[in-house]
């Protein structure tokens, strides 16, 4: 079992067993997506008949369900503390947690604002946004980027300014947003 595979599983574990967010060490998600590359391209190159081929391929499988499921579990851990309004300790985030946070936190407060013109008998402002559009946005990165979990589950990056990727439409906004990428225009 490899140093990376046994951080995660360790990771995961404690997250299970625990109601509170638990720290991850800074930069946890990058050495991640660095790790599932990595063991992705080497059950790419293996015989996979093989013992070792199998063995591979059954860590690789463990990985990316682990990861999938210890970014859920730590995504709706930060949902519920801030609906119940508890505080969470910034060093449990990870980066890309805190930018989650943060995005939760604005969408929390123009509903709540909402709300409360409703209650005082005024009809609330809605934002007539379209709903997301299915299927993945092409963007071009302006700064450095570290790995970042899409809306998809699945990791992407980490990213280098002037790289152009395609994410999933909702993180590609999302980036397009806060001045980290453009949208590059593709055309038909």
């Amino acid at each position: 079992m490899t140093e990376r595979y046994s951080r995660l599983l360790d990771a995961w574990r404690m997250e299970r067993q625990s109601r509170d967010l638990r720290p991850l060490q800074e930069g946890f998600y990058t050495d991640m997506t660095r790790y599932i590359s990595e063991i992705r391209e080497e059950t790419r190159m293996i015989d996979k008949g093989s013992l070792k081929g199998r063995i591979t391929e059954k860590e690789r499988e463990n990985a990316e369900r682990m990861l999938g499921e210890l970014s859920r579990l730590r995504m709706r851990k930060i949902v519920e503390a801030e609906l119940d309004r508890v505080a969470i300790v910034g060093s449990a985030l990870t980066q890309e947690e805190r930018g989650f946070l943060s995005d939760l936190r604005g969408l929390f407060s123009s509903h709540e604002a909402k709300l409360k013109s409703i209650l005082k008998g005024r009809v609330p402002q809605v934002d007539a946004k379209p709903p997301p559009e299915p299927g993945l946005k092409v963007i071009r990165f302006l700064q450095a980027v570290p790995a970042i979990m899409g809306i998809d589950m699945k990791t992407y990056g980490p990213f280098q300014p002037e790289d152009v990727v395609s994410l999933p439409v909702e993180n590609a906004e999302n980036l397009i947003r806060r001045g980290i990428a453009k949208e590059v225009e593709i055309p038909e």
